[in-house]
C-alpha cells in the first residue's frame, strides 16, 4: 500500500506500488504456500495469472488459486483459470461456464451479506488438502478476512508516496467493526527498496 493507505490507483485500477524487491518476496510467498486467493474484482480489473514467477525460486510450485465469485463472473478467457495451475472457483451460484478441466467450481455457502462465507469456504479448502493460503486481496476480501479474525499474520510492504482520493480503496474495506478495531500486534518491520515491510500477527 502507499503511505496513505491506498492499494490502487482512484479509479481502482492497479498501479505500481510495491519495488522489485517486494515483487520477488510475494513470488517466494506464493512458492511456499499451498494456495493464493483473491476476489472477483481483482480477476477482472486485474486479470493475475496467480502463478509463480521462475526467476524468483529455485524450484517452481505454483500454488493451486482460489477466487471467491459468489455470482460465477469469473470469464472463460482470465488469465486466472488458464492450464498454468490448478484453479478453485468458489461460488455461491450454480455456473455453467466451461473452463479448462484444471478448473473446479464449488459452490459454497453465503453469509448474510449474500457473500461467499469465510469459514466454510477454509472448511472446503483445507478438506482438499490446502493448509496454507495466501491471501493477496482485493480490499473487501482482506477486510472479511479481518473481521473474522481468519488470519494468522500479515505482511504489508508500505511504498514511499502519496495516492490520495476519498474513495481511492484502501488495505481493508468492507463494513468492518461496528465501534471497534480489530487489534494486531507488530512482529517485525524490515527495509525492502525505497519502502518498508510491516510483519503483523492477529490478536487473539
Amino acid at each position: 500500500m502507499s503511505a496513505d493507505g491506498k492499494i490502487a490507483s482512484p479509479s481502482g485500477k492497479q498501479m505500481r506500488i510495491s519495488c522489485d524487491e517486494d515483487i520477488e518476496r510475494m513470488y517466494c510467498m506464493r512458492n511456499d504456500n499451498d494456495a493464493v486467493l483473491v476476489g472477483i474484482e481483482t480477476v477482472l480489473s486485474d486479470d493475475p495469472k496467480l502463478t509463480v514467477k521462475q526467476a524468483c525460486v529455485l524450484e517452481v510450485k505454483n500454488p493451486i488459486r482460489v477466487v471467491l465469485d459468489t455470482h460465477c463472473r469469473t470469464p472463460e478467457s482470465a488469465l486466472v483459470v488458464n492450464k498454468d495451475a490448478k484453479t478453485l472457483i468458489i461460488t455461491g451460484k450454480k455456473c455453467d461456464k466451461n473452463f479448462n478441466d484444471n478448473v473446479e467450481v464449488i459452490r459454497c455457502e453465503t453469509d448474510k451479506n449474500g457473500l461467499i462465507d469465510l469459514n466454510k469456504m477454509l472448511k472446503i479448502l483445507f478438506d482438499r488438502g490446502i493448509n496454507s493460503l495466501m491471501v493477496e486481496g482485493g480490499s473487501r476480501v482482506i477486510g472479511g478476512f479481518l473481521k473474522n479474525k481468519l488470519m494468522d499474520e500479515m505482511f504489508v510492504y508500505i511504498g514511499p508516496m502519496i495516492i490520495g482520493g476519498t474513495d481511492t480503496p484502501s488495505l481493508a474495506s468492507g463494513s468492518g467493526l461496528k465501534d471497534a478495531t480489530i487489534p494486531l500486534e507488530i512482529v517485525e518491520v524490515t527495509s525492502i527498496g525505497p519502502g518498508i515491510l510491516v510483519q503483523y500477527k492477529m490478536v487473539k
